[in-house]
């Protein structure tokens, strides 16, 4: 406190000269009509700036807050669209498997499109599990490809899901052909490699290559003719046998196996009840 006195008394002259500044100031504002006008407007102006900096910085500091929100909304945009990218893909696939040409032939089936929540490649006899059951028309027996080539057959339903025997199962047996020539022969599976499976029983005079592509025959009602399997990269005769043995790369890999589609033939029970007919007579 003493030394802000001191301080006062020191610079008193300085003080008092200021003092007498801002009466002459305001004794010319208060008393002379322009200059007050033009005090009140420079008063005016100021103002305006520094209530504009004001809000410059605080909406600086809510930017923060803003791009977090934007954010937010970006994740969600982009999920929505991540869903949507879902949904086209499974719905041209299951179009192209309508349009396409194997199909197309005639108009006896129905394409369901499915899930596949578990799959086994490494077992004997392996599975997969759809999300698809009796619910959504899902029956044993459905034939099962992807966009890429044959999967399975359903082998039960649930209500929601579906068990399916993977083409990789021992007891897989699925009628075949070389799409070039036409022969066609029993699609097997013994490696228990998931990359390959074998045809077998085709006629020695069989016109083969390496590179031709296997597809189905469409002797069986399960799975139209000329659904694409793999091709061939090794052939030859097994000793004691009469008939070439072709390795088959597949070309779906069932590790990577996620969509399916289920092939609903519309006229199969009036086709099995005919052949049980006519099994009967014989």
């Amino acid at each position: 406190m003493l030394e802000a006195f001191k301080t006062v008394v020191r610079n008193g002259s300085f003080i008092l000269f200021l003092i007498l500044q801002l009466l002459c100031f305001f004794w010319v504002v208060k008393y002379n009509q322009k200059q007050s006008q033009i005090f009140f407007y420079s008063l005016q102006v100021a103002a305006q700036a520094t209530n504009a900096r004001v809000k410059d910085i605080v909406s600086y500091f809510s930017l923060k807050d803003k791009m977090k929100e934007l954010k937010e909304e970006n994740a969600n945009l982009l999920k929505d669209l991540k869903n949507i990218q879902e949904f086209l893909k499974k719905d041209s696939l299951a179009q192209h498997f309508k349009d396409s040409s194997v199909l197309k032939q005639n108009n006896h089936f129905n394409i369901i499109s499915a899930a596949v929540v578990n799959n086994s490649i490494s077992r004997k006899n392996n599975y997969l599990t759809i999300d698809k059951g009796s619910l959504d028309g899902v029956n044993p027996g459905m034939g099962v490809i992807s966009s890429k080539g044959v999967a399975g057959i359903v082998m039960d339903t649930g209500i929601h899901y579906s068990i399916v025997m993977s083409l990789l199962h021992s007891n897989s047996r699925l009628s075949a052909k070389l799409k070039r020539s036409g022969f066609f022969g029993t699609l097997v599976w013994r490696d228990f490699d998931p990359r390959y499976v074998y045809l077998e029983e085709i006629q020695k005079y069989a016109d083969v290559q390496v590179g031709d592509t296997v597809v189905t025959s469409g002797h069986s009602i399960i799975f139209p003719e000329g659904i694409p399997i793999g091709d061939v990269i090794l052939f030859g005769v097994e000793p004691g046998a009469f008939t070439y043995t072709m390795k088959v790369r597949l070309f779906q890999s069932f590790s990577s196996l996620k969509s399916v589609y289920l092939i609903d033939h519309k006229y199969n029970k009036e086709k099995q009840s005919l052949e049980k007919r006519r099994i009967e007579d014989e």
